[in-house]
């Protein structure tokens, strides 16, 4: 891994990295795509998602889209979002040596807290950290806060706010964010568990 001054880097103490939820590990908008086609009649694909506002490139009305965020949004469980593959077992592991922390811009955090709790069973609760920000650019105040240096994350807009400052992002490969940018790019959790350190403190990023 790289730098932003293009240098080599040690492998990511697990202290210093955090992770957003939808599309990193839960898998938001294959849900949204399946109720999109199943219960709505709307003729899409995953892969049709090429934008994060997914309006832009879908044929879907307001009041649908809307309707089926907030199912999403109000009860994750209920609507069976799962996790994105091989996300659970590299969090269990993670969360042996560091508390997680979670940093997404939902608007409130109880209903995505129980959906991760249903799936990372981990002994200690407080194993678990997140944090709701309701908006992209409260994300960076937090990490901050929390001394993060590495940030995996599905938006690229969101990467571009982070890029000029003390933490790096890793974009988490969509069909929504394959368009050229400069960041790190991690297609699969496999990948991600490759770039944490997992024995020792890893490389001291200021």
């Amino acid at each position: 891994m790289k730098r932003k001054d293009g240098k080599k880097l040690g492998r990511i103490p697990p202290h210093k990295l955090a992770f957003d939820v939808d599309g990193v590990f839960a898998d938001t908008f294959r849900i949204f795509v399946e109720t999109a086609r199943e219960q709505y009649g709307i003729q899409v694909e995953y892969e049709d998602i090429t934008e994060y506002d997914f309006r832009e490139v879908i044929d879907i009305d307001e009041k649908t889209s809307h309707e089926i965020i907030q199912r999403i949004l109000v009860n994750p469980l209920a609507m069976g979002i799962r996790p994105v593959f091989g996300s659970v077992d590299v969090l269990t592991k993670l969360s042996h040596i560091s508390p997680l922390l979670f940093v997404t811009a939902r608007p409130e955090r109880d209903s995505i807290l129980e959906w991760i709790q249903q799936y990372l069973r981990v002994a200690d609760i407080s194993a678990i950290r997140l944090e709701a920000t309701s908006t992209h650019k409260e994300k960076l105040p937090v990490l901050l806060k929390h001394g993060i240096r590495y940030f995996v994350e599905d938006r690229l807009e969101t990467c571009y706010l982070l890029e000029k400052t003390p933490v790096t992002p890793i974009v988490f490969e969509q069909p929504w964010n394959r368009k050229p940018h400069p960041f790190q790019t991690v297609k699969s959790w496999h990948e991600i568990e490759a770039l944490i350190q997992w024995n020792g403190n890893g490389e001291n990023i200021g």
